[in-house]
This record gives C-alpha cells, structure tokens and sequence, in this order.
C-alpha cells in the first residue's frame, strides 16, 4: 500500500483525509543516532536540530513505499525548511498544509479551504477519488484508535505501564497500517489490565512536556533516573488522542475543529494558554513535579518557560526546564540534572 508522510510538529495533518485517499499516513520521526551534514548544507547551525535531522533523511531518501509528503505548519524553522524540500526532496508529491495559528472562525475557514485544497490535489496527483464516505469511515477508526490510546495511557497513573512502553506504542501508530493497530491495541489493554502494578516506591510521578520528543530512549533514561511518566501533553502522547472527531454533519468542518480544539501546542497563539492545560493535567494526577524539555534552538519552547517557571512556582509544583541537544550522548551529561530535581521533589 502507497504511504504519504506528514511532517509535523503538533499534529494537526489531518490523517483521515490520507486514508480515505486509500493509503497510510507515516508520520516523520528524527534519528538522533545519524549526523545532519547535508541538511547543514541548507540551512544555518542554529536552525531546530530536530527539523535538520528529518530533512537530513529526507535527501538521503524515504523509502520507495513512500510517495509525498505533507507538512503542516508548526514553527517558522520547520515551515521555511518546505521551501527547502521542494528543491531537495525526490517526490512525486508535496503539500503545504497551512494549520492557522490563531483559533476562530475567520481561521476555521481558512483550514477548511486548505483541507479541501489537500484534497484536491491527492486526488489529481494519484488519479484517485476521495469520497465524503470515505472520510467518515476513516474518522470513525481514528476515532477508535484514539478512544483505545486513551484508555491505555491511564494505566500508567495505575503503575501497569511504563512511559517508555506507551511512548513506543503510540509511535507505532504514527507509523502503521491503522486497521492492523487497532486489533493491536484492543489486546494490548488487555494484556496491560491484567498485569500487576509495579512498585512505585521512590518513583517520582512526572508531568512531560515540552518540544517533539520522539526518542524513546530518552524516556527510558528518564525512567532510570527514578521517574514515571503519568502525564503528558505532548505529541507523540495526550495530544494525538486528547478528544474525538464529531462523527455527525460535514466531516471536513469536524475534522478542522477537532484540530483547531485541541489543546493549544508552542507554535500557536496565544501560546501562554497552554499553561493552563499543563495546570489542570498536574492537579488531575496530583504529579510529583513538571519536566520541560526543549531541542536546542527550539524558540516557541523557550519563549514559554520563564512564563511557565512562575506560574508554576505560584502553585508550589516543583518544575525543571531543560534544553539539549538532540543525540543519545547528551543525556548522559544531563544525568545529574535530572537526579539532582528527583532528589528535591
């Protein structure tokens, strides 16, 4: 089956419309382990190392399963490296998907049309017709998928599930024919409901947040640190199941509010209002402290933090912001950071 990729910070590709088009959404994952020399050919050192590292793949090539790419707008790096694509990239298909960074009606049309336009240009380019059926059918299995993950996540405030394991599940969703994931993840739940919890003795309960955070390994180091991630509001986590589509009337215009309501990510306005998501997910789970991690040169992420630093000093919920560098050996020397919030929470 064709594969169309997505490159996407907040998630905001509207998945249902690929599938209706009758192939997979792959959605784009960095490699902290390979080096970014030709995409440092195109754009300057401090560009977010995050962004380089994809395009760095994307020159070296895809994968012949692969036939486009759609990028949807996130931060001013990741929008201004599409123009780079363009002229880099080898695929027949690539898509500017211009997600609005405000949040009303002026922009819900203005999503619409592009969703619309995304459409369009699927179907001329693969000779394909995407129907209104076929949407609704698509939006209802995402909206399964999404009721399952959610399900699932709770069960790591339960201590039947690592962070590490649900950071690695929902990537493999991100990646994979959804239908056979869906059957995945009916008996993953129950495989998890029937295990023991495991001890939660000096484990510290973590809030997650910050920059696209797609190295599960890291987590696992975090883990072995002495924390359990409970909650989180990010990407590959909370925000890619946070709510459902409305299954009922146009499912373009639902597909466009499901994304224009969702929790507000770094890159959209007013990005303060995401404290207030942060708030209430570290009150609901009653978290040990917030973690707050930013790739280096990721703007939006560090233009939140002293504005999340006091807000979170004002509620008394102990709060580390740390920013690295995006390779396997930074978290090494970040160890004692980490151990040293651990021991003051």
């Amino acid at each position: 089956m064709k594969k169309i990729a997505y490159f996407d910070a907040s998630v905001e590709t509207p998945e249902e419309i690929i599938l209706a088009a009758d192939m997979v959404p792959v959605r784009l994952f960095g490699n902290p382990t390979i080096g970014i020399d030709k995409a440092n050919e195109h754009i300057p050192p401090t560009h977010c190392v995050w962004a380089r590292n994809i395009l760095e793949q994307a020159i070296n090539g895809l994968g012949n399963d692969i036939k486009g790419m759609v990028c949807t707008h996130g931060c001013d790096c990741t929008n201004r490296e599409f123009d780079i694509w363009l002229e880099c990239v080898n695929l027949d298909f690539l898509f500017f998907l211009n997600a609005p960074l405000k949040r009303n009606e002026i922009s819900l049309k203005f999503f619409i049309d592009d969703i619309k336009e995304l459409i369009l240009q699927l179907e001329e380019s693969f000779k394909i017709k995407i129907t209104t059926e076929k949407i609704q059918l698509a939006i209802k299995k995402m909206n399964q998928i999404r009721e399952l993950l959610k399900e699932i996540s709770e069960l790591r405030v339960d201590m039947k599930l690592k962070g590490s394991e649900f950071h690695a599940l929902v990537k493999e969703i991100q990646q994979s024919d959804k239908d056979k994931m869906i059957e995945k993840l009916k008996l993953k739940l129950i495989e998890i409901k029937e295990r023991k919890p495991f001890s939660d003795e000096n484990l510290k309960k973590i809030l997650l947040t910050g920059s696209v955070i797609d190295d599960t390994e890291f987590i696992k180091f975090l883990e072995n640190v002495g924390y359990q991630i409970i909650s989180d509001d990010l990407c590959i986590g909370s925000k890619y199941f946070w709510s459902k589509v409305n299954e009922n009337g146009d499912p373009i215009k639902a597909l466009a509010e499901y994304h224009l309501n969702k929790p507000i990510y770094s890159t959209k306005f007013p990005s303060f209002e995401r404290f207030e998501t942060l708030k209430n997910l570290a009150q609901t789970y009653n978290v040990d402290g917030v973690i707050n991690i930013a790739q280096k040169f990721c703007e939006p992420v560090l233009y939140g933090h002293p504005y999340f630093n006091k807000k979170f000093k004002e509620l008394g919920i102990p709060y580390l912001f740390v920013e690295m560098e995006y390779n396997r050996e930074s978290y090494k020397q970040l160890a004692t950071r980490f151990e040293a919030f651990s021991e003051i929470i």
